[in-house]
């Protein structure tokens, strides 16, 4: 029987409530949290940098709502400044995403296990449903990682990175 991936039309900014980061003291796998609303369009919220490595903790509050001035977005657009496309980062600290990894002759990221798992089901579905959300994130995803051709690559890319994050637990 044929996987089959119906649309949840979720959001990066519903899933920008915690970001896996590689921690600028000590290189390991780090968490930005929202301690308040997650998204990235709203001012005076409070983010926090935690490492329980090193423990290292930084809390950051957002002043200025970013809306209209960045948009989040897997692929860059020529009208707009886009979060995430080239230099994936977290939102308020661009901090360096723990779960990235070259795949097929691009970068493939996720902002956090919940991202990660959903890329997968969309993946490696045989048949997804037609018309997502516009905004969503399956709708968003870049051309070279829907591609059937690729499919393998990206599911092989996705198991390493699950390998990444069980090891630095």
């Amino acid at each position: 029987m044929k996987k089959i991936f119906l649309n949840k039309n979720k959001t990066l900014i519903e899933l920008g409530y915690e970001f896996l980061v590689v921690c600028p003291h000590c290189a390991s796998c780090a968490k930005v949290i929202a301690l308040d609303d997650p998204s990235p369009y709203i001012a005076n919220v409070r983010r926090r940098f935690i490492c329980t490595a090193c423990g290292v903790i930084k809390n950051k509050v957002i002043k200025a709502n970013g809306y209209g001035q960045a948009r989040v977005s897997y692929e860059p657009k020529a009208n707009y400044e886009v979060i995430l496309a080239e230099n994936p980062c977290d939102w308020y600290f661009q901090l360096s995403l723990y779960l990235q990894i070259e795949c097929s002759g691009n970068t493939l990221w996720a902002l956090n296990l919940e991202n990660l798992n959903y890329i997968e089901n969309y993946i490696e579905a045989e048949l997804r449903e037609s018309y997502p959300y516009y905004l969503s994130v399956e709708s968003r995803l870049p051309k070279w990682m829907k591609l059937a051709k690729n499919r393998e690559d990206v599911l092989k890319a996705i198991q390493k990175l699950k390998v990444k994050l069980n090891e630095k637990s």
